[in-house]
């Protein structure tokens, strides 16, 4: 019959297998991933979003420099009729000098103010994309945002049951031997948190390696609270 002490490490083990679980599930979470690949999500979309402000910073550019091309334009024409009008200018050959450059001057100003006009529909069809974007971008924040409330609820509940396990670790060790506890402690990682084994009909439950007869005969000769090792694995061994 395995001692109180050994039984007691053996609740210290148990304990700290659930806790070592519970630190995984949380931080290896499903809705972690969720999370992060929502998080991408909109990262990508503010991306696009600077990318189409950055068209339309230009196009909008390429358009106020055509209207101001067809505004300049348009003074001068104002200019030529001015004098075309006005008497200032008498002679035929100037006369109709300025005839010919105003009408190459309305010439050049419905070409800018055509090609202003097709900025304009550019203008507008990235607005209409923008918009769009905006749209995705705003659903996909709300879903990101429900997603994170659902990892933190989920990550809530991990952390009340790790704080309940640790209080529970911290009573086990309190009560347990302090030279097995230690012993336990410094074989922990060397046998992936397992290093107390139940001698289980002659079977190391560790290792699942049967000893031999005499090394079992010999450990049911010993004291309860002797330290027994398995033959095969090393482990600590409650019989």
């Amino acid at each position: 019959m395995a001692s109180p002490a050994y039984e007691q490490i053996l609740k210290v083990q148990a304990v700290d297998l659930q806790l070592t679980q519970l630190r995984h599930q949380h931080e290896h979470h499903p809705a972690r991933r969720t999370v992060a690949e929502a998080e991408q999500t909109v990262a990508a979309l503010a991306l696009d979003l600077l990318s189409i402000d950055d068209r339309r910073h230009e196009l909008d550019r390429d358009r106020k420099r055509l209207e101001d091309e067809a505004a300049l334009l348009a003074d001068k024409r104002t200019g030529i009729d001015r004098k075309l009008y006005g008497g200032e200018v008498t002679a035929s050959k100037d006369l109709l000098a300025l005839q010919d450059e105003a009408a190459m001057l309305k010439t050049r100003q419905d070409e800018v103010e055509d090609r202003e006009l097709e900025f304009m529909e550019q203008l507008e069809e990235i607005d209409g994309e923008r918009a769009a974007l905006e749209d995705q971008r705003s659903n996909a924040e709300s879903e990101l945002s429900g997603l994170r409330d659902r990892l933190d609820e989920a990550l809530s509940g991990l952390d009340a049951e790790i704080e309940a396990a640790e209080a529970s670790r911290a009573a086990l060790a309190a009560d347990a031997d302090p030279v097995l506890l230690a012993r336990y402690g410094e074989l922990r990682d060397q046998y992936g948190g397992v290093p107390v084994a139940r001698l289980v009909n002659g079977a190391c439950d560790g290792c699942h390696i049967h000893l031999s007869a005499m090394a079992v005969d010999q450990m049911t000769k010993l004291p309860d609270d002797a330290v027994v090792t398995c033959e095969e694995c090393g482990r600590l061994l409650v019989r």
